[in-house]
């Protein structure tokens, strides 16, 4: 791609346009390596986020669904029905909100804290394998480093 654009559109073949393309690939490289090891838990790329998320946030894990979709590309009704699967698993439990009856809380179960954990050191892990299999580890960090300061600055 960023050849055919190096020949046939040479005025946006700019280092800023080369840097975006290869971060989207990277993105997306990764990303598919990631489905790879949520596939093995029987996830999908939603639930993953549901577990990740509850499971970063401080013990007791909970959040209102309101709180956890902000961050995700799901409607309330899609987050439902991810809610309702994990549910059905035991991974999650819903409680009535004490500060809103029409409300609920979600939050891990003991095995859903554990196996959010494993999920997430196996997709975690195979992403930064994916990494390491170019780069070291001085590299990825150095990478990640220099990457900050545009992440902070434009997510404000």
């Amino acid at each position: 791609m960023l050849r055919q654009t190096a020949e046939s559109f040479p005025e946006i073949n700019t280092p800023g346009m080369r840097l975006i393309a290869r971060i989207f690939r990277l993105r997306d490289l990764i990303f598919e390596n990631a489905q790879r090891e949520m596939a093995r838990f029987d996830l999908s790329a939603a639930e993953y986020s549901v577990l990740a998320t509850l499971r970063k946030t401080p013990a007791p894990h909970a959040l209102r669904p309101s709180d956890i979709y902000k961050g995700m590309l799901l409607s309330s009704g899609g987050l439902t029905k991810v809610l309702k699967s994990l549910e059905q698993r035991e991974l999650i439990e819903r409680t009535d909100d004490p500060d809103d009856r029409r409300g609920s809380i979600v939050h891990l179960t003991d095995t859903g804290i554990a196996f959010a954990e494993d999920a997430m050191r196996a997709v975690i892990g195979s992403d930064i394998a994916l990494l390491r299999r170019v780069a070291d580890a001085d590299t990825v960090d150095a990478l990640s480093e220099s990457l900050q300061p545009f992440t902070e600055a434009l997510d404000r």
